[in-house]
C-alpha cells in the first residue's frame, strides 16, 4: 500500500478525515490530514479487513505508541516515538506464534538499558545491555 500523500489532485493541502480504500472496497487507511500533514489517530489495514496498525502522527511525524499486527491479528510490536519521529520508550516484539521476540528501551532512536530476546518457544536466548 502507498502512504496516502496530504496533496489533493488539484495541488491543495488536505484537510480533515480521510479513508483510503482497497479495490475490494475494504478500508485500506483512515486518519486525519491537517493543512497536508497527517494528524492524530490513523489506522491501517490488510486487503482481508485485519488491521495492521495503529497509532498517531503529529505535524506529519509518527508519535507516541504504536501497535502492530499479524495478518492473523495476533500482536507483532507495540513501540513508541518521540515528537521528532524517533523510536522512544519501551519496545516488545513477537514471534508470528505469539510468543515474545524481544523487549527493551529506545531513547530518543538508540537502543538503551537491557534488551532481551527470546526464542519461538518463549526461552530467553539473548540478553544485551546499550549504553
Amino acid at each position: 500500500m502507498k502512504d496516502p500523500s496530504g496533496i489533493d489532485e488539484n495541488g491543495n493541502p488536505k484537510n480533515g478525515p480521510f479513508e483510503l480504500y482497497f479495490k475490494n472496497g475494504r478500508v485500506s487507511c483512515q486518519g486525519e490530514f491537517d493543512n497536508g500533514e497527517k494528524s492524530g489517530q490513523w489506522k491501517y489495514f490488510l486487503n482481508n479487513g485485519q488491521m495492521q496498525s495503529s497509532g498517531h502522527y503529529k505535524n506529519g511525524k509518527i508519535v507516541g505508541r504504536w501497535e502492530w499486527f499479524f495478518k492473523t491479528g495476533e500482536p507483532r510490536a507495540t513501540g513508541g516515538f518521540d515528537d521528532e519521529g524517533q523510536k522512544h520508550g519501551a519496545w516488545t516484539r513477537y514471534h508470528s506464534n505469539g510468543q515474545l521476540w524481544d523487549e527493551g528501551r529506545f531513547e530518543h532512536g538508540k537502543k538503551k538499558g537491557t534488551w532481551q530476546v527470546y526464542n519461538e518457544a518463549g526461552e530467553l536466548v539473548k540478553t544485551q545491555n546499550f549504553k
